[in-house]
């Protein structure tokens, strides 16, 4: 069996008191199991993310100070497709882990989740979701995971860019046509590509389904087990690229990008826009150094004006292992709520919880999905309002248009196999000025639902 990487935690309590954590932790009417308590848990962050590294060691060693008798380590291991069964068969998964949203329902099918219904139940969790999240994890009437974490694509831009080339950076495109506009503009002006599309590691198809959603279209229809994107939404979209990439010479020509590539090129300011989350702020602006004063965010683009955006969503879950036992498992939803939602539950948490990734140097609070209820994430964006170091003037043109948006849900199975089928697609379209964009969506869409059927 394959050693974690771990470290036991015996430490006190230290950024979240006591207090805080009896109402978020320690809620539940159960006794105490007589004996220890074994949790692993899962997504420690890396050494390299020292703010949150340093507020999940604080978090951590307050959550073992209330609960002696759980015996707890910690381990970078997170989500990996390829060994997750494996893993899971040998017994080496972590009690308690974060999956992406489009792999819930196969986990739930498979069996490879636990059912964590008891343990919601007690603690009272569901009860500060946002609603438009729980249904992603419940199936006939049980529960099986805890968003954690959830976002909605938009379009990114550097605001300095946009002022080198006289375009005004507080009102950024709002309509395809306009994007294509402004990236030609930013290319004449400056020299710099306007536009950037990852292709690779089955977020080029990731993106492009967003691109496609934001036309009106879909990958899959609402049953999630036939695919619909062989439809002039996707045409529409892959067009757009071609003749950015082909007829402007905006668009980056880069047909093998990864998501580091296009990170890179960014925070350099080798390109103006690309579609990706707001969440993108952290990584570019902590470390990678852009700074924070030139990153804007705004609303998905839309296919004609005056329409309303739709957006794609997505995002984390916190799962446990279905080997875990029902105090394993009432453990390891206590740490999730404290850890992950305690912040939107206490002012005391979220001031300590802002006040740290703050003096490490991390961005507090960016705009974005939240997971709780719109009330509570609204009190708690008011209780750390003097502590947010993230510029949310520069999100205004997302803040501006978020209660207008459709938000709508990543392919419901086999999401990752669906992208990559579209992979190709893009990367074609960006390195083949003659590349036939009905018969690339064609083929795909047959690979992908062979995929489905299967």
């Amino acid at each position: 069996m394959r050693k974690h990487r771990a470290r036991r935690i015996i430490l006190g309590v230290t950024a979240i008191t006591a207090v805080a954590i009896a109402g978020l932790a320690g809620c539940s009417s159960e006794p105490a199991p007589e004996g220890p308590v074994e949790l692993v848990i899962g997504n420690k962050p890396a050494a390299t993310e020292t703010a949150r590294l340093a507020l999940f060691e604080d978090n951590l060693a307050a959550f073992q100070e209330a609960h002696p008798n759980y015996e707890i380590t910690a381990v970078e291991d997170g989500w990996d497709a390829q060994t997750f069964a494996a893993r899971l068969a040998s017994g080496d998964l972590p009690t308690v882990v974060g999956v992406p949203f489009t792999e819930i329902r196969g986990l739930i099918e498979r069996g490879q989740v636990a059912d964590i219904t008891d343990a919601v139940n007690q603690t009272g969790v569901v009860d500060i979701l946002n609603p438009q999240l729980v249904d992603m994890v419940t199936a006939d009437g049980k529960y099986y995971g805890v968003p954690t974490m959830a976002y909605a694509m938009g379009l990114i831009y550097n605001r300095d860019l946009f002022t080198q080339a006289g375009l005004d950076p507080d009102a950024p495109p709002t309509t395809w046509d306009e994007v294509r506009e402004a990236a030609k503009t930013i290319k004449d002006t400056t020299g710099v590509y306007g536009f950037a599309q990852v292709t690779t590691d089955n977020q080029g198809g990731w993106v492009l389904g967003a691109q496609i959603n934001s036309r009106g279209g879909t990958l899959v229809n609402e049953t999630g087990d036939t695919i619909t994107f062989d439809a002039p939404p996707a045409e529409d979209s892959l067009q757009l690229l071609h003749d950015m990439r082909w007829v402007d010479d905006s668009l980056s020509p880069n047909g093998l990008m990864t998501a580091m590539d296009l990170a890179q090129n960014f925070g350099g300011g080798q390109t103006a826009m690309f579609v990706l989350q707001s969440d993108a702020y952290q990584p570019l602006t902590e470390l990678l150094g852009f700074p924070a004063a030139n990153f804007g965010f705004a609303a998905m683009p839309t296919q004609e004006a005056g329409e309303n955006p739709i957006t794609l969503s997505g995002g984390n879950i916190d799962i446990v292992s279905p080997n875990a036992d029902a105090a394993q498992t009432q453990a390891a939803v206590e740490w999730i709520q404290f850890n992950q939602l305690g912040k939107y539950a206490s002012e005391e948490a979220a001031r300590a919880n802002a006040e740290a990734l703050a003096a490490g140097g991390g961005a507090v609070a960016i705009p974005g999905l939240p997971v709780v209820t719109p009330d509570m994430y609204t009190q708690y964006l008011e209780w750390i309002a003097d502590l947010n170091n993230v510029p949310l003037e520069n999100f205004a043109p997302y803040l501006s248009r978020f209660a207008d948006q459709t938000v709508v849900g990543e392919p419901p199975v086999k999401g990752q196999d669906i992208y990559a089928t579209l992979d190709p697609v893009v990367q074609a379209v960006i390195t083949d000025q003659s590349a036939d964009i009905p018969t690339l969506l064609s083929g795909a869409a047959t690979a992908a639902q062979d995929a489905l059927d299967r």
